[in-house]
């Protein structure tokens, strides 16, 4: 059946602050919600050790948990930032993100944690979409590549830095404190929000998004990410991994033919019919797979094989961090819509050849910091910035502005399915190599410079063609002539903010 369009489709009105008091205030909260995603890891052992009466396979989900929610609200509340205001929904997920670290803090029991967490993550993923939305709904066309650069690098530093932030706040003052510390950071934050954001709804009111589908997709989502990264320890054939796995595919069949029949959809299918937004989705996932596989086994391999301590590991590790800034910058400064795809190719190809160093035997159980891992992690940081950063600019240019949240949620959720393949693809390796883990790292950079090279192709077909959204094109349709330039990286689609 055809999707049945809403029967108005409104703007987003220009923003009433410059660009300028955006950018650092939403670049700053997300910061936070992807710290949080790693922050956690380095704090387990001390959590463990003030749950002892839980068992470890329970309070695991206080690091799986997070990314959970986080990758099963993501699209769904882009959806509803569009509908009702970003500048709203980014306040509400701010404030409930300080009060649920606030929860996480001071939970007495491992299940209120767990609990905790789980809606943290979901307050996570509402402040995520929001933020790019506001922003790229804020700058001027021709600056927005600029503001997907340090917005990107903003994540992908928050998610880095996560262990060493951990590390030194566990160290200094116990687990509660890396939940503590977000509370006075989003309560600055939060004052920010309400002096400088814009609280201005669309222009034309839509009808809420479907309750019953948005809950319907989170769910589906939720399982399958669930299902695919706690399979290995579950086991692969048991009844809860094949429930969640067969159940979350089923859901997710019905949360789409309802979207594709509801007046107000939970999740913009529409999107999905344009060509340059699928082929950035798909090209964000297998992407994402790599990330994600290396962004665990780093620390895995640093603290196993060479021993380091968790402060050097996770200071090792800032190596790619500092690298990805700095492509993610220059991404901002010199990407277009007409370059992204090549710009995310490098990307691909110098991460891939990071990887593919990583997997032979030039990295060995001897400690070889400087010769081997400090240049490969250098050139895979150049990369991830470069594909993630020149991804953004491609993915905005194949939504209009009014639906900037609800396009850009759903491809990270994309990209959280394919990180969530590639967590499950570490644990196997891992498994498979028993106590040879050295074997396993190798083993699983290799595939990772496999997965890479596959993406290289797909990231050169991300250039603009003549059928791309435009204001006058409702999702699901494509439009005949070719789109308007605005300036550097930017296609016209729709109003402002």
């Amino acid at each position: 059946m055809r999707h049945r369009p809403p029967p108005e489709r409104g703007r987003h009105p220009s923003p009433t602050v410059g660009s300028g008091a955006v950018l650092p205030v939403v670049c700053a909260a997300s910061f936070l919600t992807f710290l949080d995603v790693s922050v956690v890891n380095i704090a387990f052992p001390s959590i463990a050790g003030s749950f002892a009466g839980t068992r470890e396979s329970v309070l695991t989900w206080v690091v799986s948990g997070y990314g959970v929610t986080f990758a099963a609200c993501l699209a769904p509340a882009g959806r509803l930032a569009d509908v009702i205001g970003r500048g709203r929904l980014f306040l509400v997920g701010l404030g409930a993100f300080v009060l649920t670290s606030l929860a996480c803090a001071a939970a007495p029991t491992a299940a209120l944690l767990i609990a905790a967490r789980l809606l943290q993550g979901v307050s996570a993923a509402v402040v995520v979409p929001a933020s790019i939305g506001l922003l790229l709904g804020a700058v001027e066309p021709d600056k927005r590549a600029g503001a997907i650069g340090t917005w990107t690098a903003t994540n992908g530093l928050g998610a880095v830095l996560g262990p060493v932030l951990g590390g030194l706040l566990v160290d200094q003052f116990g687990w509660r404190a890396i939940f503590a510390i977000n509370i006075p950071i989003g309560l600055i934050l939060l004052a920010a929000v309400v002096r400088l954001i814009p609280m201005d709804r669309p222009e034309t009111r839509a009808p809420l998004p479907d309750v019953l589908g948005t809950i319907v997709f989170a769910t589906a989502i939720g399982s399958l990410v669930a299902a695919i990264t706690r399979g290995q320890d579950w086991g692969w054939t048991s009844p809860l991994t094949l429930a969640l796995l067969i159940g979350g595919a089923v859901l997710l069949g019905l949360g789409m033919v309802r979207a594709r029949e509801h007046r107000s959809p939970a999740v913009d299918l529409g999107l999905w019919r344009v060509g340059l937004f699928a082929r950035t989705s798909a090209a964000s996932a297998v992407i994402g797979l790599a990330l994600f596989a290396h962004m665990l086994m780093g620390p895995i391999f640093l603290s196993t094989v060479w021993h380091y301590s968790v402060i050097k590991a996770s200071l090792v590790l800032t190596i790619a961090a500092v690298a990805a800034m700095v492509s993610s910058v220059l991404v901002g400064k010199v990407g277009t819509v007409e370059n992204a795809g090549r710009l995310s190719a490098l990307g691909a190809t110098l991460f891939g050849a990071g990887a593919a160093v990583l997997g032979t035997n030039a990295l060995t159980a001897t400690d070889r910091l400087w010769t081997v891992w400090a240049p490969a992690a250098a050139v895979i940081g150049l990369g991830i910035g470069f594909a993630f950063a020149a991804l953004g600019i491609a993915a905005s240019a194949a939504i209009p502005e009014d639906r900037y949240a609800a396009g850009l949620g759903m491809n990270f959720t994309v990209r959280q399915l394919g990180g969530a393949l590639g967590i499950a693809i570490l644990a196997a390796v891992v498994s498979a190599h028993g106590r040879h883990l050295l074997d396993a790292v190798h083993v699983l950079y290799r595939i990772e410079a496999i997965v890479l090279v596959a993406a290289i192709p797909l990231c050169l077909t991300l250039r603009p063609v003549t059928k791309i959204l435009t204001d006058d094109v409702r999702p699901g349709e494509e439009s005949d002539h070719r789109p308007e330039r605005l300036g550097p990286g930017v296609v016209k689609g729709g109003g402002g903010q």
